[in-house]
């Protein structure tokens, strides 16, 4: 068993290493070997403590899986990168940037920490909106253990929160009809989709899983549920829209 102060004192590490390169313009060129978290709970630590350490406050999540049936990951997401749509992000400003197009919960309520079926925790939810979030690594190195992405908020950049309406349980979750456009020229894959499935089932776990760390789900929170579109990289500047039929509309100009 692995000593308890050795794996505190490398989550305190790795949050440091991480929470520096957020403040700065370098990328970490690789993780050392030790600091990697030694499983997926020391990872959410890593995650809450960079957030300490940058003096950050949580207003959204993401949650996400890469099958129906595989246990999904989190991060929270600080609300210095958060924004509303219509407004610019600066490619510069991220080390390797992708582009994804998700829907996304609204909480109207708090939901504090319990058993939640996901009946009760849609009781809670006020909004279905639909965000672009980009994505980044604060990692120079590829291919790296899952547990250090996964400690560096899941390769959360940005996100950027568009328009929606109130939540409907009889809107198409699983495949609803998508555009994603740069500069009116379209960027979406031939199929889209979420991976995950319904994006509610990762809402419904998310909400367990904090409540299960003690976090209590608040009020005002959005939590953005998985990509349709996949990742696209970054490769050029332009006005970044998308649409989910139903729901809303999201818009960012990259330069």
């Amino acid at each position: 068993m692995p000593d308890t102060h050795d794996t505190q004192a490398a989550v305190e590490s790795l949050a440091r290493l991480l929470a520096d390169t957020r403040r700065g313009d370098t990328p970490i060129d690789s993780p050392a070997a030790e600091l990697r978290p030694i499983d997926a709970n020391g990872a959410y630590a890593v995650q809450l403590r960079t957030l300490d350490l940058l003096g950050e406050t949580i207003t959204a999540w993401k949650v996400g899986a890469k099958a129906p049936t595989d246990l999904p990951n989190c991060a929270p997401i600080p609300a210095s990168v958060v924004s509303e749509t219509g407004g610019t992000l600066a490619l510069n400003d991220f080390f390797r940037p992708g582009l994804e197009l998700e829907i996304a919960f609204r909480l109207s309520r708090d939901i504090k920490p319990g058993r939640h079926d996901e009946r009760d925790i849609f009781m809670h939810v006020g909004e279905t909106l639909v965000t672009i979030e980009i994505t980044d690594s604060r990692y120079a190195a590829t291919g790296l253990d899952s547990r250090f992405v996964l400690a560096d908020l899941q390769n959360n950049g940005a996100l950027v929160i568009g328009s929606g309406r109130a939540y409907d349980a009889s809107l198409n979750y699983d495949s609803p009809k998508v555009t994603f456009t740069l500069d009116g020229n379209n960027i979406a894959p031939a199929r889209t989709r979420n991976p995950a499935g319904d994006p509610r089932a990762l809402l419904t776990w998310l909400v367990n899983h904090n409540g299960k760390r003690g976090i209590t789900m608040r009020a005002g929170a959005v939590i953005t549920c998985g990509s349709y579109v996949g990742m696209i990289p970054a490769n050029s500047t332009g006005v970044l829209r998308g649409n989910i039929d139903g729901i809303g509309e999201v818009s960012v100009t990259l330069r």
